[in-house]
């Protein structure tokens, strides 16, 4: 009887972490793209331009704090701008030797937030080859279980600011939730042969970060450009703030549609403060259906 009552209790434990492996499973799933609507948040910020270690812990901080908020507001995923952990010009300040092999614990850090919110994150930071030793301009796809499903390389890097870097050698397309999603880096969006290989590639959507000011050689029309030359909707984050001479205070954050007129752009945002922007999205018309912005 004893070795009966003993495998009925297992049975029942056994039962009961079934249940609750289904119910964390069902909840993952339910957070995914179902019905053609996709809620997404940029992260208009401006990160410090660090001098230390503790600068970066404080801009991935920044970024965390931007993640629980659009996770409160229903975001699927959430974008950053490019070198969200770093600010741009950070080799005039703190140089490069910093820059370790592989996967540094900043990047680890935010991968860990994503899977505990169960969220989609693309991270714009930088990274150095463990066998190469070269380091490049890399945005970052994680996905809800806190990996790192695909990344780009930066290709167009700027003579002198990013002389750091080495130069990506081709597009990238990852599936999200369903959605073959091309990925590039704010420059990359410049000719249009990278945007044309994402959709040769399949992309359904295009997500870029950027450090992209306005003015003599801002984007101007580019991004409205590339969407009406692929057919596909682009989604820019774009960041706020000044380093040195590098005025980004007016830079946007942008959304383009294929359908609207040459110049037209869907949605675009300029801020001097720290922003949160969620926008719900019905992709199957390409129309913007809600705008949410909050202070952060």
């Amino acid at each position: 009887m004893g070795r009966v009552t003993c495998m009925n209790n297992i049975m029942k434990h056994l039962f009961f972490l079934l249940l609750f492996t289904l119910f964390a499973c069902s909840n993952k799933v339910n957070t995914e793209i179902s019905s053609g609507e996709l809620t997404l948040a940029m992260l208009h910020i401006a990160p410090i331009l660090i001098k230390n270690e503790d600068d970066i812990t404080h801009n991935a901080k920044l970024i965390e704090h931007g993640m629980r908020q659009a996770k409160k507001q229903g975001a699927q995923w959430v974008l950053t701008p490019e070198l969200a952990l770093t600010g741009y010009k950070f080799k005039h300040t703190i140089g490069t030797d910093w820059i370790k092999p592989g996967t540094d614990r900043w990047t680890k850090y935010l991968q860990e937030v994503a899977n505990e919110l169960n969220i989609v994150l693309f991270l714009s930071h930088l990274e150095q080859n463990p066998y190469t030793k070269k380091s490049y301009n890399t945005l970052f796809v994680i996905n809800r279980e806190g990996e790192i499903i695909n990344r780009h390389q930066k290709i167009n890097t700027i003579p002198g600011s990013e002389s750091w870097s080495t130069k990506g050698t081709e597009t990238s397309v990852v599936k999200v939730d369903n959605i073959n999603v091309g990925l590039l880096i704010c420059a990359d969006a410049w000719p249009p042969t990278h945007a044309n290989a994402l959709k040769k590639k399949g992309a359904e959507l295009i997500i870029s970060s950027a450090n992209w000011a306005p003015g003599l050689y801002g984007p101007g029309n580019t991004w409205q450009k590339r969407s009406n030359e692929t057919q596909l909707p682009l989604f820019v984050n774009n960041r706020t703030g000044i380093e040195f001479d590098f005025d980004l205070s007016k830079s946007q954050s942008v959304v383009t549609m294929p359908h609207l007129q040459k110049n037209k752009r869907a949605f675009e945002h300029t801020s001097l403060e720290d922003t949160l922007i969620v926008l719900t999205v019905d992709l199957p018309v390409n129309k913007i259906k809600k705008i949410t912005k909050t202070r952060l």
